[in-house]
């Protein structure tokens, strides 16, 4: 036997307390009573009334139990959940170390992808993308995991310079395909500025599995520099290197896949479009034990007692 609220059982600790009370009350109320001829004539010398404080006793500790919420045995019952799949890309090149957003613009993409990962009900999955994609976490439940190794990523953390949003599409699709049964999205956080030449077929391959993608572009599309340690990043030429942010290969990707196109949601509801999107997934059944509320036995023994208790006091006042 298990308690839901095993903290009320301390309620049993008083017991010793409460006992020598009601005994030395219901012998105090003796003594009198035998005073009064009257008193013995109503039923106040009823042997059985020594019982009572026992009774009332016994009723307080089964209460004390019904509060604790007894559990005991278990019963099996088919739950059917539809949580959806969900990957999200986020690109980690040198140029989302600008600061055009009033930070880094990877740390923007960051704080978006915390958010999209409290808000979904489902398996969430971690891409991280430059030239190549890297697997960061697969798909997963612990949510709170993901939004830690997100908090990891760093220009330049994959190793590959340079940009390819068709790379990081494909990844996801690997991993979704993984559970090929559920219904997945895939949603790409980046500036937008495209070195690849695999989107078509990116766009091509999610569309026949289903999938749609989902892009937000972070940055600013009058340009900045990249800071670097020293200064900012410079050309072999020794000019200051200066980034943009581009919108239109994002928004071909969501166009194409039916997805939903964000430009620097920063604001409270910016981004509602894509967390109120729904992902209804596959009904999914499964068993499952749940723990069977006992507190029905010490109730009706509770009740019992202080019926009997009651009886036993009958013509005592």
């Amino acid at each position: 036997m298990s308690f839901r609220s095993p903290q009320w059982l301390w309620l049993l600790a008083t017991l010793p307390l409460i006992i020598p009370f009601l005994v030395a009350r219901e012998r105090r109320r003796t003594s009198v009573a035998r005073r009064f001829v009257s008193e013995r004539l109503r039923g106040g010398g009823d042997p059985r009334r020594a019982l009572r404080p026992w009774v009332l006793s016994i009723a307080i500790a089964a209460m004390s139990v019904v509060l604790a919420g007894p559990l005991a045995g278990f019963r099996t019952v088919e739950v059917t959940t539809r949580e959806a799949n969900r990957v999200i890309a986020i690109d980690v090149s040198n140029s989302m170390a600008a600061e055009d957003v009033g930070t880094a613009r990877l740390a923007a993409a960051k704080a978006i992808a915390k958010r999209i990962i409290g808000r979904h009900n489902g398996r969430v999955g971690l891409i991280a993308f430059e030239s190549a994609a890297e697997v960061i976490s697969p798909l997963t439940n612990d949510g709170d995991a993901v939004v830690a190794l997100a908090d990891t990523l760093q220009p330049g953390e994959v190793g590959h310079p340079g940009s390819d949003l068709g790379a990081a599409v494909l990844a996801a699709l690997k991993l979704v395909e993984g559970d090929s049964g559920q219904k997945a999205d895939i949603v790409v956080i980046s500036d937008g500025e495209e070195q690849g030449t695999r989107v078509n077929e990116a766009v091509s391959r999610a569309r026949d599995r289903g999938v749609t993608v989902s892009t937000i572009v972070i940055g600013a599309s009058e340009g900045a520099t990249i800071p670097v340690r020293g200064g900012v990043l410079r050309d072999e030429s020794g000019e200051p290197v200066v980034t943009y942010a581009r919108s239109d290969v994002m928004q071909r990707l969501a166009r194409g896949t039916g997805g939903t196109s964000l430009e620097n949601p920063f604001s409270e509801h910016e981004l509602d479009p894509l967390l109120t999107r729904p992902v209804a997934g596959t009904p999914r059944t499964a068993k499952v034990r749940v723990p069977i509320d006992r507190y029905q036995w010490p109730l009706a023994l509770a009740f019992a007692a202080f019926f009997i208790g009651s009886v036993l006091n009958r013509g005592a006042e």
